[in-house]
């Protein structure tokens, strides 16, 4: 069962990635650099695996929705 918390979350994620490529920023670039943190060791990582395999999946979910909702011309 999904939380409300998840259900916000997700809905959170599409927007930021929305956002950012509604003001003309590059948000596969900010995917893929979200991605890599994820994997590196970065301080930004605070989750292990599973988690982090969860996490870019969600990004990666998140981001084709937003591109799905978005016009074709953000």
């Amino acid at each position: 069962m999904t939380t409300d918390r998840e259900i916000a979350l997700e809905q959170a994620l599409v927007a930021v990635i929305g956002a950012a490529k509604f003001d003309g920023l590059d948000e596969r670039n900010i995917v893929e650099r979200a991605t890599a943190l994820l994997l590196g060791n970065n301080s930004l990582r605070y989750v292990e695996h599973p988690h982090v395999g969860n996490a870019i999946r969600e990004i990666s979910n998140a981001h084709a929705e937003a591109l799905t909702r978005l016009p074709t011309r953000a």
